[in-house]
């Protein structure tokens, strides 16, 4: 047989066997059960595989001798479902052997995979010719449409083959990266930056090339959005901040100019707010901080009080809340922050389930007053809340 007799297979994003202008998938064959078969076969197709390991793949919870039988049906309808790609006889794809079955591995056959494996392997020998490398890896990662058979994601035998090509993945992306930073091919950086982001979206590296990369083509309302839309994924899903490197980057960004520029009156339109807002301004907790230091100096100079709070969200019991019903209540408790809190105000979310504020000029009576009407604004608007929403105050040593 030549190249055109090759059987063509995709595992990474999704699973299909194509040949010529035939192709099958979960679309094409409906049964799950047959999908799952002919899956594990091409997953394990340099080795033949039991019945008995069909049976506990297929059949868990049977324990008589229909299993059997009931195996031996499903194997034919899968053949039969093959003969309809006009590649080979079903029988010769699937091969009985003494004990279960095998995928016919002498027949020509081209796997995503391995395809995508063998490139990594090639590109990781080749420590000297680091151009070489960098394309062996673009085309490897070109390849990974997505994780290892998506579609059986939850099954047990599938779970560490997807963590094994996604850990491959992200090593090669991260790779490119660096590599494309280093040579200031920024364009290309934001592509495949965006691309793996796309399939791993919590992986915090891509992000700092991705926001990097924006910067250095001078998309900086880009790159910030970027920063913004990660901080809320993290505080959402894992109650962190980005990391001390990323908000190093973010800080040179928001201090980066674009040049010289003589007109008060574009540097004052630049600064305005988007949209006029009433009440408090929220912020990341790295401005805070900022904004915290030059209040400290502020009430040092003038001998005013100031005074710090905190806000923190528990269920009634004082335990954890759900990952949702926290983001639901923490969303709607900033609304409660910021319409209670005067315009010079500040506050931002310190971790998952807590903000913090800061009231300049206010004494320890005054917070208190502020803190009760914010909870009390929240209870009034949101009566079924399942939050207890507790706070503390401590007033900020002027002289520090």
């Amino acid at each position: 047989m030549d190249r055109t007799d090759t059987l063509y297979i995709t595992m990474l994003g999704g699973c299909s066997l194509s040949y010529g202008g035939n192709t099958l998938d979960s679309k094409t064959i409906r049964s799950k059960r047959i999908w799952t078969l002919i899956e594990y076969l091409v997953t394990y197709r340099t080795r033949e595989v039991t019945q008995d390991e069909l049976i506990d793949l297929l059949y868990p919870d049977e324990r008589s001798d229909t299993p059997l039988n009931a195996l031996k049906t499903l194997v034919h309808r899968a053949r039969s479902l093959l003969n309809e790609l006009h590649y080979a006889d079903g029988k010769e794809i699937i091969r009985q052997v003494p004990g279960g079955y095998a995928w016919n591995a002498e027949l020509p056959t081209e796997v995503d995979a391995d395809l995508f494996e063998a490139l990594i392997n090639e590109a990781n020998a080749l420590e000297s010719e680091p151009e070489k490398r960098l394309n062996l890896r673009l085309r490897a990662v070109a390849l990974y449409r997505g994780d290892f058979l998506p579609e059986a994601s939850a099954e047990t035998w599938v779970v560490p083959i997807t963590a094994y090509y996604r850990f491959l993945y992200v090593s090669a992306v991260q790779e490119i990266l660096e590599a494309l930073s280093g040579a200031g091919r920024f364009q290309e950086l934001i592509t495949v930056a965006q691309r793996a982001i796309a399939i791993d979206p919590y992986e915090e590296r891509l992000y700092y090339y991705l926001i990097l990369a924006l910067a250095s083509t001078d998309q900086i309302t880009a790159a910030k959005a970027q920063y913004d839309y990660l901080t809320d994924l993290l505080h959402r899903e894992f109650g962190v901040t980005p990391s001390k490197e990323l908000q190093a980057l973010y800080k040179k960004i928001t201090k980066t100019g674009n040049g010289i520029e003589n007109d008060l009156g574009i540097i004052k339109s630049q600064m305005k707010e988007e949209s006029k807002k009433h009440g408090a301004f929220f912020c990341e907790y790295d401005i805070f901080k900022e904004v915290y230091q030059l209040e400290v100096r502020s009430a040092a100079r003038l001998g005013k009080p100031i005074h710090l709070c905190l806000i923190s969200v528990s269920d009634r019991r004082g335990e954890t809340l759900t990952r949702r019903t926290l983001e639901n209540v923490m969303r709607k408790l900033a609304e409660s922050v910021q319409r209670s809190l005067r315009s010079g105000d500040v506050f931002s979310r310190y971790s998952a389930a807590q903000y913090v504020v800061l009231l300049p000029q206010a004494n320890y009576e005054n917070s208190k007053m502020v803190m009760e009407r914010i909870i009390r604004s929240y209870k009034l608007d949101h009566s079924h809340s399942p939050a207890k929403l507790d706070y503390s105050i401590q007033e900020i040593d002027r002289d520090n």
